[in-house]
């Protein structure tokens, strides 16, 4: 063999390696999208979020200002998750906002951040705990984890600090599920901005699978080529 015929099965597996590997890039959920008083369950492809204890996760408009809402907290406007219980047949939404947050990953995803807030507990207090699974294992990998409040002064006359709690899980990676519970804030917590990075394999676009195709393609023709020379 050559070494034109030797350089070029070498590059062939380098440039499919390169096609194949990586990430998808990363998914933001603001649930801003959703109608107030909607139950959140799978709404979002590969995320399905849940409570316990009877409770659900319900869409809530605190972000708005008015009658209407709550505070005008500075997450992405309108909507807010919190967890709440829904009335039968009647249909009345309760909300509570201290009940368990469950939130479930159909492949692992890396990088996990929210945003928490309402919270009145001082800083930097815990406000709630949470435990952390990671490739599908049904033994946490981290259990009762701190959720911290970051900023010093709250969202209530005069101060009107509405600023979120950000929470960073990007330590854990292939995480999941993630169960938040214990909520000792005396206000509560609602949440938004579900960030992540999903490590499942993005479907290829056509230019890949072009690309793939004239790999496929070179590498037959270079082993017709061979066995024509012998």
């Amino acid at each position: 063999m050559n070494v034109k015929s030797r350089v070029l099965p070498v590059l062939s597996i380098a440039l499919l390696g390169t096609i194949l590997t990586g990430q998808a890039g990363a998914t933001v959920i603001n649930f801003d999208n959703l109608s107030d008083g909607t139950i959140l369950t799978n709404q979002y492809a590969g995320v399905t979020f849940s409570s316990s204890g009877g409770d659900s996760i319900i869409i809530t408009h605190q972000n708005l200002v008015g009658p209407f809402g709550g505070p005008p907290y500075n997450g992405s406007v309108p909507n807010l998750i919190c967890t709440g219980s829904v009335a039968l047949p009647v249909g009345t939404v309760t909300i509570d906002c201290t009940h368990d947050l469950i939130i479930d990953f159909s492949s692992p995803v890396n990088n996990l951040t929210f945003d928490a807030f309402g919270n009145q507990t001082p800083a930097p207090g815990t406000f709630a705990l949470a435990d952390v699974f990671l490739n599908f294992s049904p033994i946490a990998a981290a259990l009762n984890v701190p959720l911290r409040v970051s900023h010093i002064t709250h969202c209530a006359a005069p101060t009107l600090d509405c600023d979120p709690d950000p929470q960073d899980f990007s330590a854990f990676p292939g995480i999941t599920e993630l169960i938040i519970h214990n909520n000792t804030d005396t206000a509560g917590t609602a949440y938004d901005n579900l960030s992540f990075t999903s490590l499942a394999a993005p479907n290829p676009e056509p230019s890949t699978l072009f690309l793939m195709g004239f790999v496929g393609f070179a590498w037959a023709g270079r082993r017709f080529l061979t066995r024509k020379s012998r």
